[in-house]
């Protein structure tokens, strides 16, 4: 069970050392944002939302579209939060 939980952590961590690795980049630059972690929670809640609501509406949703959607509304969410 420890195991299990340490491999999920990993895997849920990932993406924020991703955009943790971005962002030193970028401060090494010059430029500070402090933002990105809330930005990418945002786009993470805002797909997850978009996948929600389309998976509620159809009957038999489109994989394809079941792709597509929470892609595009976790990039409009966190567009919409970058620009606060």
């Amino acid at each position: 069970m420890f195991a299990t939980i340490i491999n999920k952590a990993i895997v849920q961590g990932i993406p924020l050392l991703f955009g943790s690795t971005g962002e030193i980049l970028t401060e090494k630059s010059g430029n500070l944002n402090l933002g990105i972690p809330g930005i990418m929670y945002v786009g993470g809640s805002a797909g997850i939302i978009g996948a929600y609501l389309y998976e509620k509406a159809v009957e038999v949703p489109s994989p394809v579209l079941c792709v597509l959607i929470p892609l595009l509304c976790s990039l409009v969410g966190s567009a919409l939060l970058a620009l606060i």
